[in-house]
């Protein structure tokens, strides 16, 4: 989804994507990264790809290494961020006096909503953990009768957040 939603924003141009992960150790991370560097590779192989990773998160060493990118790829047109430290990703090409023609993050959260909200994310792709917590506690009652009917795991889906849908309620 962040793949196709940046190819949406930058189109058949040659460019950069800038992928910042939090640890390269993080499954949930790992796995968005080589979902999204896979479906790069396969349908929009005009796009290539800078990451940044081992900042933990951290807004100093976000912002050290997305700006050591910025220096090294004049090409970088666009972010996934897959990790946090958005607030500092902005911060290095405000500073570089460098605009980015889509960033794609994750999670709902507080900063992410007031960035959304500012026009400084292109888009969030958020996933409703509650929901997905709630389902589990359900499995587990069904599983020890305390709940009729069958177990069936369905995760929740994944919603494409842009600052025309942001909801009003049930974000973190």
């Amino acid at each position: 989804t962040a793949a196709y939603l940046i190819n949406q924003w930058i189109g058949e141009r040659q460019s950069r994507i800038l992928v910042a992960l939090s640890r390269s150790v993080f499954r949930g991370e790992e796995e968005r990264e080589i979902g999204f560097r896979a479906a790069i590779r396969e349908r929009w192989p005009h796009l290539s790809l800078a990451e940044i990773t081992d900042s933990d998160g951290l807004d100093s060493s976000v912002y050290r290494l997305v700006a050591d990118a910025l220096d090294r790829y004049p090409d970088v047109e666009a972010v996934y961020s897959v990790g946090g430290g958005n607030r500092a990703i902005i911060d290095a090409f405000d500073d570089r006096q460098r605009r980015f023609r889509a960033f794609i993050a994750h999670d709902l959260d507080r900063d992410n909503l007031q960035l959304l909200t500012a026009g400084r994310l292109s888009a969030v792709l958020y996933h409703d953990l509650n929901r997905d917590m709630h389902r589990a506690c359900q499995i587990i009652m069904q599983a020890h009768g305390a709940l009729d009917g069958p177990i069936v795991s369905s995760p929740a889906n994944i919603q494409v957040i842009t600052p025309f849908n942001i909801p009003r309620q049930g974000t973190r």
